[in-house]
């Protein structure tokens, strides 16, 4: 009984001290998987303005050049009453007979660009670190499943809990 009790003491100090370690590194992957989910990387601004209509699509190339602060149309492809064009940084598309022009610019958010290319394992080097913190979660995982006795320990109480969430799991790999 004496020999249960240090294991579980120490199985409770790594379990403690480890987690502090790995909540770090838990919130910076649950952030950017977050903004990885609903693609917060780049910020789209969207904007309108009125030019001339019945513009060519040279002419248009002339006049948006004069407005846009220098930003040359790269490519633009005429289709029936509208020009849609890409500039560095965004697209737009104008209408031949209103000379309504709707474009957007695009703005890259680094912080968030490195945190998704954490979370993608796009960093050099990244890919040892996150191996050490998948073996601290596990060990977390499984030592975390012994430290509670009685009734509301692993095999009476969280045996059933530990199921719900690989049944949770698995019921998403056949939808």
């Amino acid at each position: 009984m004496l020999a249960k009790n240090k294991i579980r003491l120490w199985l409770r100090r790594i379990h403690r001290d480890a987690g502090y370690f790995v909540v770090g590194i838990t919130l910076v992957y649950a952030l950017s998987g977050i903004f990885l989910h609903h693609k917060m990387g780049v910020k789209t601004i969207k904007e309108s303005l009125q030019l001339s209509s019945g513009l060519s699509a040279d002419r248009l190339k002339t006049e948006w050049t004069s407005i846009a602060d220098g930003k040359e149309i790269t490519y633009l492809e005429e289709r029936p009453d509208q020009v849609v064009f890409y500039f560095p940084g965004g697209m737009g598309e104008y209408n031949q007979n209103t000379g309504i022009t709707n474009f957007e610019t695009y703005k890259d958010r680094p912080l968030v660009i490195f945190m998704s290319r954490l979370h993608e394992n796009q960093i050099k080097g990244w890919g040892f670190i996150a191996d050490i913190y998948a073996v601290i979660l596990i060990f977390l995982a499984i030592s975390g499943l012994f430290m509670v006795p009685g009734k509301n320990g692993f095999f009476r109480r969280g045996v059933w809990w530990f199921l719900a969430g690989v049944i949770l799991v698995v019921m998403f790999g056949f939808l």
